[in-house]
Order: C-alpha cells, then sequence, then structure tokens
C-alpha cells in the first residue's frame, strides 16, 4: 500500500525508502507469501516522483505482489505516467502484479489506469471533467452518479453488465 495521506492502519507502516527496500529483501529471502507493508510518504517531498517510482521498481522486480496505490492522481496527470506504473499498468500480470488504483478524481488521471482496469468502482461524483470521463468510460448518463446514494458504487468490468452494489463500513 502506498498511503500518501496517512489513512491506512492495517499493516506494518514503514516511512522509508531504504527501510521498504530492507524489508521486500527480507521477506523474499524468508519466501513469505502473505503480508501487509504500508508506505508512508509525504506527496510534497522534493523527490516525490522518484520515490514513488523507485518504489514501483521494487514491486516490479519482487514479483507476486498485489500493490495499492491510494491517491493515484497525485503521481500521475492524464498526459503522464511515472515508467514503473505505465510497467505494472501493461505489463505487471507477467511478473504476477495485481495493481489495485484509488481516486476521488478520475478526470485527473492518464486514461490508461482506466483502460488498463479490470474491475472499476464509482461512487458518486460532482466535480464536471470527473463525471464526463467516468461517464464516457463506464457508459452511464452523469446523472445516474451524481445521484448516486451514499454508500452505494457502480461496478464496471468490461465485457460485463454494470451493477448497482452496496459497500458497508466497518463499524
Amino acid at each position: 500500500m502506498l498511503d500518501p495521506v496517512r489513512d491506512w492502519t492495517d499493516g506494518e507502516i514503514i516511512t522509508s525508502f531504504n527501510a521498504l527496500a530492507e524489508k521486500l529483501i527480507n521477506l523474499k529471502k524468508e519466501n513469505q507469501k502473505k503480508f501487509r507493508l504500508i508506505f508512508r510518504f509525504d506527496p510534497d517531498s522534493e523527490n516525490i516522483e522518484t520515490v514513488f517510482n523507485e518504489v514501483l521498481r521494487l514491486a516490479f522486480h519482487f514479483k507476486n505482489l498485489q500493490v495499492v496505490i491510494d491517491e493515484i492522481q497525485l503521481f500521475s496527470s492524464p498526459h503522464f505516467l511515472p515508467n514503473y506504473l505505465k510497467n505494472l499498468l501493461f505489463i505487471g500480470r507477467h511478473h504476477g502484479i495485481s495493481l489495485v488504483c484509488i481516486t476521488q478524481r478520475p478526470g485527473q488521471l492518464n486514461k490508461s489506469i482506466l483502460a488498463q482496469s479490470l474491475h472499476v468502482f464509482v461512487g458518486q461524483l460532482h466535480e464536471k471533467n470527473d463525471l464526463r470521463v467516468i461517464s464516457d468510460f463506464i457508459f452511464l448518463p452523469p446523472e445516474k452518479i451524481i445521484n448516486l446514494p451514499k454508500g452505494r458504487f457502480f461496478h464496471f468490468s468490461p465485457g460485463e453488465k454494470i451493477q448497482e452494489i452496496e459497500i458497508f463500513r466497518k463499524k
């Protein structure tokens, strides 16, 4: 989990790139199959693009991982994808890598992120560009997305019928 906003707590929290690299090396040596690491970092730091790309490079070469990136729009734009994010999106599956990208601003994403997604969950949106991007992508009128009740989402998977689902919060 890449956690730039410090929201996640369900796992071992690591705050330096070197500590993350060392932890992954040790997990590989120990042949660990299940683990949860949360890499917390400052999205405003001067070298954030380099750190982000290097973390994804580690994941790419570690193989057989699920990588979760919160607030993905902080690291890509409609006209830019970091090199190793591109590698994970397009060839990560050949390395056993599953990528989960989380955003509340789909209009700020590079379209390759949506295009490579096997599952897209859409909650209520209101910003015009976000609505346009998502409604065009999942073929739903913007009004349906705007009027979606809290806790309800649309699930889109290419070639499947769009489903409205309910997500329950932990108590």
